[in-house]
């Protein structure tokens, strides 16, 4: 029993001193860490990224753009966004044509076997 008492005072005065070597060490990196952040060198670097992200954002929004209505225009004959223009557009009382309509086949089915090639529920050699 008194054997346990030294084990257990031994790691409670390991544990608060390593607690409090640590949280030093942790302060310390802390400090490093918003001495770097607030350098005006590293502010300036961070400006020009963010204005650099402003400048381009426009031209990437576009290009997006333009791929989507590639996608939506290649997407086949007699899909419902075949040359919608932009998404969601249409003339009033149409469906939206966001989104073309889900096609019944084996991609669209994940309950489907990749095996089963006939009628559901039958196998071929019966």
């Amino acid at each position: 029993m008194k054997k346990r008492l030294i084990l257990l005072a031994g790691l409670g005065v390991g544990y608060v001193l390593g607690s409090r070597t640590g949280r030093q060490s942790y302060e310390k990196l802390k400090a490093q860490a918003q001495d770097l952040w607030s350098d005006p060198r590293v502010q300036d670097t961070v400006e020009k990224a963010n204005q650099s992200i402003r400048d381009k954002s426009p031209a990437v929004a576009d290009a997006v753009q333009n791929a989507a209505d590639k996608v939506n225009s290649a997407s086949g004959p007699g899909s419902d966004a075949a040359g919608a223009g932009a998404a969601g557009t249409g003339s009033a009382g149409s469906k939206p044509t966001g989104t073309p309509p889900v096609k019944d086949d084996i991609i669209a089915d994940p309950e489907r076997d990749l095996d089963d090639e006939g009628p559901a529920g039958l196998s071929e050699d019966t």
